[in-house]
């Protein structure tokens, strides 16, 4: 084997084993990183690197958001954060010039990339799936065993998109591989509906939308076409009525007329409050007698009666829809009484796998902040909040930001000024949007150069790189970012500086 042929080899294992480990393994990712930097460096025959690179110099502005986004160095006050955000930023220079600089991939060593990436995700899948079965949950995030949820849902996301891709493709692959990605589709997807995780979900679904128009409007023909249009179309129509139902049967109330001389079958009375929020169709605190009800949990359970407990059961038989009274409480089954006194307050929220009880979360935190002006029980309302709160810090350091490796603990100290119901709690979380991070860390400029490497692909200098696939990966990133601080986590930062441009990089032949 020549050296060269050695190196490459050693470049596509390196891949191979980053894309494996996105979803798998930080320590895994930062080694196949490092080791993929001494193959680079090792490598040498730096006269066709330069070649490479002058041939893709578009290559080298991925790599030049590192240095732009360094002007938000001009602010920093504590330089130990900041050297470790630089640090932790460092594949943004990088990875794209390795990429750039490399002898290009072939389309099939990029199956195999991509392929083993999907592979890894399946695995992860699986296990985080068992794990769920054998193990009692506080919460849905717990799932993930790996790395974070919201990050797994987006690698379950391209992973359903690289297997869809290369399913659908015509190649000269086995027809057993074409089932087998199609087996692997059928498989993640009821994943990401189990796990719960909304953006995920939300993001696979307009991933589809654009894809269904994409292969109706440039891939089928004739009749075809008009059949796939319709199916999907069908399809889409049932996803959206299948939400709206669940929508109304939790916010149309269903109780009867409130009845005030109606007694327990103890002959108690029932208390009603017509102005109380609704939950699973009924008013919570409609039909309650709480006297029987610290009575008969003493029965049940010997977790103390407090405030906290008494508003866990009174949701809970509220969400059964059946009398807040001690014949309810008796009649709960022995994982009913568990359920509440893990603090779980509806009946629907100890169901995995369950879009509904995601709904119902949501829906919940809505209710409150509709009616009490609290939003600290709903992760999305607690996201504006955090909107809001960096876009006041953001106006008064708009230029140059605050600083970089300083724009959390600046987010804290906001956050106690203006006596947020959320200051306090989970401390350093960022601004959950990408964009206003990197806006708050260092300045407009970084953020408007990265707003541009998003947009520039598309351009038609650039456009005949562009592939669906390329477009989905893109769009599936910037959705979550608009959510969620991407590219702060290891996952985020690999597949942008990895993917991206071995996408637009990498020969399209055999």
């Amino acid at each position: 084997m020549r050296r060269a042929d050695f190196h490459h080899g050693f470049y596509l294992f390196g891949v191979m084993a980053l894309a494996m480990s996105m979803p798998l393994s930080h320590f895994v990712m930062g080694l196949s990183s490092f080791l993929l930097l001494l193959n680079w460096i090792a490598e040498w025959d730096w006269q066709n690197k330069w070649h490479r690179i002058k041939e893709n110099r578009q290559g080298l502005w991925f790599s030049a958001f590192y240095l732009v986004y360094a002007v938000g160095l001009v602010n920093v006050t504590d330089w130990g954060a900041a050297a470790h955000e630089m640090l932790t930023k460092l594949p943004f220079l990088i990875s794209p010039l390795i990429v750039v600089s490399s002898k290009p991939f072939s389309k099939r060593e990029l199956q195999y990339i991509f392929s083993a990436f999907a592979m890894a995700t399946l695995i992860g899948c699986c296990w985080n799936f068992g794990y769920a079965q054998t193990h009692e949950l506080a919460n849905f995030r717990e799932m993930s065993r790996f790395i974070d949820h919201i990050r797994f849902s987006l690698c379950v996301v391209l992973s359903v998109v690289f297997c869809v891709h290369y399913a659908l493709q015509d190649s000269q692959d086995h027809p057993l591989c074409k089932y087998i990605y199609v087996l692997v589709v059928f498989l993640l997807i009821p994943y990401l509906i189990y796990s719960q995780t909304l953006s995920g979900l939300a993001i696979m679904m307009l991933v589809a939308v654009c894809y269904i128009v994409y292969l109706i409007w440039y891939k089928a023909k004739g009749r075809s076409k008009w059949i796939f249009a319709s199916f999907s179309g069908l399809l889409l129509v049932l996803g959206v009525c299948y939400i709206c139902c669940i929508t109304w049967d939790y916010f149309h109330v269903k109780d009867p007329d409130p009845d005030y001389a109606a007694r327990t079958e103890s002959g108690r009375p029932y208390t009603f409050d017509d102005h109380s929020i609704v939950e699973n169709g009924h008013r919570v605190y409609n039909w309650v007698c709480s006297e029987e009800l610290e009575a008969a949990w003493a029965l049940r359970s010997d977790s103390s009666y407090d405030e906290l407990m008494a508003a866990t059961l009174i949701r809970y038989l509220n969400s059964m829809g059946v009398r807040k009274d001690s014949a309810a409480v008796m009649r709960l089954s022995d994982d009913d009484i568990r359920n509440i006194e893990h603090k779980i307050a509806n009946v629907h929220y100890a169901k995995n796998g369950n879009v509904r009880r995601a709904l119902y979360e949501t829906y919940f935190g809505l209710t409150l902040y509709q009616k009490y002006g609290l939003y600290d029980e709903s992760s999305m309302l607690q996201r504006f909040e955090l909107w809001r709160v960096s876009w006041h810090l953001i106006r008064e350091h708009w230029l140059f930001g605050v600083g970089i490796g300083q724009q959390r603990a600046a987010l804290d100290r906001q956050l106690e000024l203006e006596k947020s119901l959320i200051a306090g709690k989970r401390k350093n979380r960022g601004s959950h949007n990408q964009f206003l991070t990197i806006w708050l860390a260092a300045g407009i400029l970084p953020v408007i150069y990265f707003c541009f490497l998003l947009a520039y692909p598309f351009t038609a200098t650039m456009r005949d790189r562009v592939t669906f696939v390329y477009f989905a990966l893109i769009l599936a990133l910037t959705l979550s970012m608009l959510v969620e601080d991407t590219l702060n986590a290891q996952t985020g930062r690999m597949l942008f500086t990895i993917f991206v441009p071995l996408m637009l990089f990498s020969e399209q032949g055999k």
